[in-house]
């Protein structure tokens, strides 16, 4: 089915990965529609991704498949890293707990103590979430235009792009976590209950990963 603009903003709508509507990534406008499912729920570019998700399970789970829309939103529609970057910026970031440069710029201010050592002089953040629920700024993620940083406590992580081979997409609870090269220690939390943003980046990550490699990247 080809992409449709939604009658309400006039985005481009694009297939859920529910298949069960076309969903508006700016305003959430749903129209209900009738596709077959061809068994590949995810419909990402098999030239890009080895991909072994049982997207059946997925899809049992609401916040699984927003953030899956966003992910294929992001990856087919706007396809380049700056797209999604400028995507994520002036579409997704809207809550206190997320953030990016002069973009609640107070929270970028209050943890760049604890990562500029992690940082080149010319890195840019673009997106700051904090997972810290009872003691924010203790335990949250950051990505910048070259690396993923873990915060948890003392322990950090960093990982750069180019590093990035893996993707495992687990419903923790019924809720999505993305673990960057399958490691524990190294996920993507749903920022600010953001499930749209956290698609995002990781199909942001995707791309800079795509920049540094010629294999494919595998979506476990």
């Amino acid at each position: 089915m080809e992409n449709r603009k939604c009658p309400s903003c006039g985005g481009e709508m694009e297939l859920s990965v529910s298949n069960k509507c076309m969903v508006c990534p700016f305003c959430d406008t749903h129209i209900d529609v009738e596709i077959k499912d061809d068994g590949n729920g995810a419909l990402l570019d098999t030239k890009m991704f080895d991909i072994l998700w049982d997207i059946k399970a997925l899809k049992k789970h609401e916040n699984v498949v927003t953030c899956l829309d966003s992910f294929r939103y992001c990856l087919n529609s706007l396809k380049t890293a700056d797209s999604v970057a400028k995507y994520i910026r002036t579409a997704l970031i809207n809550d206190e707990d997320v953030a990016s440069e002069g973009i609640n710029q107070n929270r970028i201010d209050k943890i760049m103590p604890k990562i500029a050592d992690l940082m080149d002089s010319d890195e840019h953040i673009i997106v700051y979430g904090d997972d810290g629920l009872i003691s924010r700024g203790k335990c949250f993620f950051v990505m910048t235009d070259r690396r993923s940083i873990f915060m948890e406590g003392k322990r950090q992580n960093s990982v750069l792009h180019s590093d990035v081979d893996a993707l495992r997409l687990d419903p923790n609870g019924g809720y999505p976590r993305w673990k960057v090269n399958n490691q524990d220690a190294q996920y993507i939390p749903g920022v600010g209950t953001k499930y749209r943003l956290q698609g995002a980046v990781a199909a942001l990550i995707c791309l800079y990963a795509r920049e540094h490699c010629s294999d494919k990247i595998k979506l476990l």
